[in-house]
């Protein structure tokens, strides 16, 4: 992904408050590792604290994610997003895991 990591920890730390620096860096790394190019926009949108936009690929997307699962965890859908483009069932799997 075509992202700067610098603003991506702040913007991670920035969303949660609770975030230190070494959990920023690490959630950067794998959103730039693990992201797929085709939520770049979304990403932006997210850093920027923008609406997020609906970029439905086959029957997902990010807010479609978010609402399945009633929360606001944009990295965590993000991922998983990401994760159902790479592979379908692996990535289906983990937009219907229940969160404990």
């Amino acid at each position: 992904m075509k992202v700067d990591k610098i603003e991506l920890v702040e913007a991670i730390m920035g969303h949660n408050p609770l975030a230190d620096e070494h959990y920023a860096n690490y959630m950067a790394e794998r959103i730039i590792k693990e992201g797929d190019d085709r939520l770049e926009q979304n990403l932006a949108e997210w850093m920027q604290e923008k609406p997020i936009s609906d970029l439905w690929i086959g029957k997902y997307c990010i807010n479609a994610i978010m609402s399945l699962r009633g929360d606001e965890d944009f990295l965590d859908a993000f991922l998983t997003m990401s994760l159902y483009l790479r592979d379908e069932e692996a990535g289906v799997m983990r937009i219907w895991r229940t969160k404990k």
